[in-house]
């Protein structure tokens, strides 16, 4: 009883000192200090709390942290896929690519998708910094939300925005040779508009082109690389879809006879309405006068 008493206390300071030294490891104790920092180490509480990795550790996914003021956290050590990952997307220019590949952890089919798309081809085989990861679609790791949700970068109505960040961008249109102004076009679209106005059944940018295994157009593997393919894609939708139906859905700028046209019908079907309401409205000016020169004269 003795040896007991005395061994006790130190029994049940070991005790409190265990999950002491784990607590570190925890979101709460990492965002006690990054909640309240500036610029791209800053994460909002509440708004991680909301994510789908709200439930998750920050070193499930910063597993290799450093700097001296996380000395002491309880990392985890990066598995071969992790590692290999880091190191093909490193062109980036990430801080932390460790944690930029840890995804591929919980999502090994899209990560194995994209790094055979055009996207992951371009960081991967060519080197390039411009080409877009993970982050570049769905955002921050710590904002991501489901795709259900209004605020999901990919939900139906906002893919096309997140899609036209790198698309519309110049730089990228005259290194790439994108199709100008594809965005425009798509908006002024039958579907673009059907979009626009809240159709849930209106196809966006992923339900023609893909989402993590885009390729070029020009590849016979691409939903669009050929008439066949576009007959099949534009089919689940459009049954029976012939060549010249799907030759009239295209990103390309009208040409100047079509574009100018546009306008002219535009401008005439306005003119008619204008005309219309006015006509309307002198008629019944019209008419109150009539009434009014009647209700004096004594008739």
């Amino acid at each position: 009883m003795r040896i007991l008493v005395r061994v006790l206390p130190f029994l049940l300071f070991a005790f409190l000192l265990v999950p002491a030294a784990g607590a570190a490891t925890d979101a709460a104790t990492c965002l006690s200090c990054h909640e309240s920092m500036e610029g791209s180490v800053k994460v909002e509480k509440e708004k991680y709390s909301k994510s789908v990795h709200g439930s998750f550790d920050c070193v499930m996914c910063h597993m290799t942290p450093k700097g001296d003021q996380h000395q002491g956290l309880v990392g985890s050590t990066p598995d071969k896929a992790v590692k290999d990952l880091a190191q093909e997307i490193s062109p980036k220019g990430l801080k932390d690519p460790i944690a930029q590949a840890a995804c591929v952890t919980c999502h090994p089919d899209q990560y194995a998708a994209y790094t055979k798309s055009i996207h992951g081809q371009n960081i991967i085989t060519k080197k390039s910094s411009d080409g877009p990861v993970c982050t570049s679609c769905h955002g921050s790791p710590h904002y991501i939300e489901a795709r259900p949700s209004a605020a999901s970068k990919v939900y139906l109505y906002n893919i096309v925005i997140s899609c036209g960040s790198c698309h519309e961008e110049k730089h990228l249109i005259e290194k790439y040779h994108f199709s100008p102004l594809v965005m425009e076009r798509y908006q002024e679209s039958f579907h673009g508009r059907k979009l626009l106005l809240g159709h849930t059944g209106a196809p966006s940018c992923a339900s023609c082109h893909g989402a993590h295994d885009i390729v070029s157009v020009k590849d016979p593997a691409s939903p669009v690389g050929s008439v066949e393919a576009k007959k099949k894609t534009c089919g689940k939708c459009h049954p029976g879809a012939t060549d010249k139906f799907v030759a009239a859905i295209t990103h390309q700028p009208l040409h100047p006879i079509a574009h100018w046209t546009e306008i002219g019908l535009i401008i005439l079907t306005v003119s008619v309405f204008v005309f219309i309401i006015v006509h309307v409205l002198l008629d019944i000016f019209a008419d109150i006068r009539d009434r009014l020169f009647r209700k004096g004269g004594g008739h």
